[in-house]
């Protein structure tokens, strides 16, 4: 078949090209009332007038298998066209009675029926088959009536002429027609005040809205924009927005609908069941208007909104999709605006991935009812009635004990809070946690200081890193060295709520030193199943020391994991319930880093007269900070690198940095694992620039995947790069999540070692090569900011599974995937 002439003629068979002789006939001869000619004309010409008077937007309701219903909208006047047509696809099932099929239901003023035709056949006509032409059915014609009232209709029955609904009661198959709708004057008189809102001319609201958004504090800002369905809950006993046929939004917050509408968008969805449930009711205007209105910080911002969304409920249904996202999207828009001008001036001229960062680093902070900090001395003056905590990830680590956890908070505290300009928070989450300090150790498991866990080696050390990084960063930000501390626990065995002391931070943070040096050991409180069902009775032993020949900071036994891979088996059926995968006693390589760059500081802080101390001393031993850091200097890279004397029967591989130094098994500090990247980034002086970059090389090649980095090396016999906590099998290695940080790629490690190679290719001082790494790192970026792009939850998740894969077990958004990428892009694009 070559054409689809003959089909308005009513030829009833397929024209072959190749064996059919005679001609059409010419159009002088068939006349204007053969087959459905007529009725073409009146559809042609609409369709042109369609086009000259701008009505661009469609919309396709499929009414039944054969009726279809095709809506065309001008979007400057609203009005509207509605065309139903009855077609016969299956030749065997043609209906000629009243079709079983809803009512058309229009809202506004049905102004005219602009035409109506229907297919009849003519009764005594004998088809004959012309041996010279092609001709079509002569028994059918078409009967065509224009522009009629909409009573007039012999087809269709109308119930009301103002937001009505007409009845297909005579309308077999072969019958269209087509009707005009306009607006009634009350929709038009909405429609006019939403657009004077989007152009701006509605001065006095406009002007209202960023009034009250520059008056709210960022913790408001978490609010307005996101919270978890768990925090909003939590708070609240009211979760995230539900859609039917949908689900619920990731965001309670503005935020939460921003990634279903950009998709709405991008296809032209108006489909989706989120349009759907907005033609349906105002229910999300209500539900956006009432969450904000009955926190008292949002009240005014929710009355306002109120009054944006108002004239939503009295427009056509079918536009509310349409006018709902632009009033939406100005909210949106003018709320992600203010709060821009709150954060770092720096990132206003940013990149939007780096914007993006930024952007989700607010939801992780915010005050949660059944997460509070540890108490603030009174002296700290607050924005809000309750200082900001931080979420590790959601929506898992979003609301009671799970929320606050030391190491997480110090790992994502100088990207998420510093980058970002957010002083205030950082110094209240530094006060906090240091007012709960006990043993010399910050707590990994806050719970408010009240029954904190002291089970982790490191999250001290993360702490005392970012003082430093504050007082780099901050505005006067030695001044926080002055800041009072509210202790909680002033000696080992003090009560919550008794003998609590003041003091100043640099007194806490000399504390945590002297006591390590000292030496830690003690048995965590209430020790056994209460506190952790499947440990080991050993593996409440702590332990935290300085190494007296090396420096280095040491201690954990192999039945506890004090470091961030903290692993503890479950599974009673493989074998591995109360076994740590990753003990890492001894001397855990990032440990070392982050304390040379703590000495390093607060050598020079002494010598500027800002930090009271001068060293850490046990009986008649008396090192200053030079000398400690320097002993770690001296021993670390002798101790660290495997070069090719080493005769060790545990080398796997050379040319690396161990990631522990005098472990119990021994074989485990020669793993090749991801976290000396992390003392590189800290502490890039710490060892050769030469041996470094080898080390950085080998992980570079072995290790790191397209978002995060492993954290085993594929070649070692632990390895496991799935993660699933739910598998409880035989297999030791993988049963109940025993594989954790056992291959599974983290993201925060891997944002660690782009930093160190950033930093370990500038103290090369080959610019050739440093600006290779430059490139590679920034090419990188495109990764991460289209995850971003792509996930609901515009942010970045914990871990994946080998090679990048969906890991589900991980949170979606985690504090310090983002915090960690952000130091990198701050380093990367020199934002300070």
């Amino acid at each position: 078949n070559g054409s689809t002439r003959g089909y308005d003629e009513l030829i009833p068979f397929s024209i072959s090209v190749v064996k059919e002789k005679r001609p059409y006939a010419k159009w002088s001869e068939l006349g204007y009332g053969r087959g459905i000619m007529a009725a073409r004309t009146v559809i042609n010409r609409l369709h042109s007038w369609l086009a000259r008077n701008n009505y661009t937007q469609v919309f396709v309701d499929q009414m039944n298998f054969d009726i279809v219903a095709i809506t065309r909208h001008n979007p400057e006047t609203h009005d509207t066209v509605i065309l139903v047509a009855h077609t016969a696809f299956v030749k065997g099932a043609i209906c000629l009675e009243r079709p079983p099929v809803r009512d058309v239901y229009f809202e506004g003023s049905l102004d005219e029926v602009i035409f109506e035709a229907q297919i009849y056949a003519k009764p005594d006509v004998m088809e004959v088959e012309d041996e010279n032409v092609l001709n079509g059915l002569r028994g059918y014609g078409v009967m065509v009536r224009e522009h009629l009232k909409p009573y007039e209709s012999k087809l269709t029955k109308v119930h009301g002429t103002e937001n009505g609904h007409i009845e297909l009661n005579n309308f077999p198959a072969g019958c269209v027609i087509a009707f005009k709708v306009s607006p009634l004057k009350s929709a038009a008189e909405n429609i006019a005040g939403i657009r004077a809102l989007l152009s701006g001319e509605n001065k006095q609201l406009d002007q209202d809205l960023h009034s009250c958004l520059e008056r709210m504090s960022l913790q408001s800002f978490n609010r307005v924009l996101f919270r978890c369905d768990a925090e909003e809950y939590d708070d609240f006993a009211n979760g995230a927005y539900n859609v039917p046929n949908f689900g619920s939004f990731v965001y309670c917050g503005l935020q939460g609908l921003m990634p279903v509408l950009n998709k709405i968008r991008e296809h032209n969805d108006l489909g989706h069941p989120l349009c759907g449930n907005l033609r349906d009711g105002v229910w999300l205007c209500e539900y956006i208007v009432n969450r904000l209105i009955r926190y008292e910080p949002t009240k005014e911002l929710g009355e306002i909104v109120e009054r944006m969304f108002e004239p939503l409920k009295s427009i056509q249904r079918y536009l509310r999709p349409c006018y709902f996202e632009a009033i939406f999207s100005r909210l949106y828009n003018a709320t992600r605006e203010e709060l821009r001008k709150k954060l770092h001036p720096s990132l206003l001229s940013a990149s939007k991935f780096v914007r993006a960062l930024a952007l989700s680093s607010v939801s992780f902070m915010g005050a949660i009812e059944s997460a509070k900090l540890a108490p603030l001395s009174p002296s700290i003056q607050l924005d809000d009635r309750l200082p900001s905590s931080m979420a590790a990830g959601l929506p898992h680590f979003s609301v009671g004990i799970w929320r606050n956890w030391g190491r997480d908070t110090f790992i994502a505290l100088p990207g998420c809070l510093l980058v970002t300009g957010r002083y205030k928070d950082a110094r209240n989450l530094i006060l906090s946690y240091g007012g709960a300090m006990r043993h010399g150790l910050i707590p990994n498991l806050l719970a408010e200081g009240q029954t904190s866990r002291y089970n982790c080696r490191d999250a001290v050390w993360f702490w005392l890193y970012a003082i430093v990084k504050y007082i780099e960063k901050a505005p006067h930000g030695e001044q926080i060295l002055r800041d009072k501390v509210l202790r909680l626990y002033p000696h080992d065995e003090a009560i919550y709520g008794v003998d609590q002391k003041e003091e100043e931070l640099h007194a806490t943070m000399y504390d945590a030193l002297s006591r390590h040096f000292y030496g830690i050991s003690f048995r965590e409180r209430n020790a056994g199943r209460q506190i952790d069902e499947h440990m080991n009775d050993d593996g409440f032993n702590v332990t935290a020391y300085v190494n007296r020949e090396t420096g280095f900071i040491c201690g954990g036994n192999r039945w506890n994991c004090g470091t961030w891979m903290d692993k503890m088996g479950s599974s009673d059926r493989s074998g591995n319930e109360g076994v740590p995968a990753t003990p890492r006693d001894g001397a855990a390589v990032e440990l070392q880093g982050l304390a040379f760059a703590v000495l390093e500081c607060l050598d020079h802080l002494h010598s500027k007269g800002l930090f009271p101390h001068s060293g850490v001393s046990k009986g008649s031993l008396f090192w200053t900070w030079a000398d400690w850091s320097l002993k770690l200097k001296t021993n670390f890279e002798r101790c660290f690198f495997v070069d090719d004397d080493d005769r060790t029967p545990c080398v796997n591989r050379r040319y690396i940095i161990k990631d522990s130094f005098g472990s119990t098994a021994q074989y485990t500090d020669y793993q090749l694992r991801p976290n000396f990247t992390i003392a590189l980034a800290v502490a890039p002086k710490l060892m050769s620039a030469k041996n470094a970059w080898s080390a950085i090389c080998i992980a570079e090649e072995v290790l790191l995947g397209p978002l995060g980095i492993k954290t085993l090396d594929p070649k070692d016999w632990n390895y496991g790069g799935y993660y699933n906590n739910d598998e409880d099998s035989i297999v030791k290695k993988t049963a109940k999540g025993w594989n954790y940080h056992q291959g599974p790629e983290w993201l925060w490690v891997a944002a660690y070692f782009l930093r160190a190679k950033l930093s370990i290719a500038k103290e090369l001082n080959d610019e050739a090569i440093y600006d290779r790494a430059v490139r590679s790192v920034r090419a990188r970026m495109g990764s991460y900011w289209e995850h971003m792009q792509s996930s609901p939850w515009c942010s970045l998740p914990e871990l994946c599974n080998e090679n990048g894969a969906f890991c589900a077990g991980s949170c979606p958004a985690q504090a310090w995937s983002v915090g960690c990428l952000l130091e990198t892009a701050d380093q990367l694009y020199n934002y300070h």
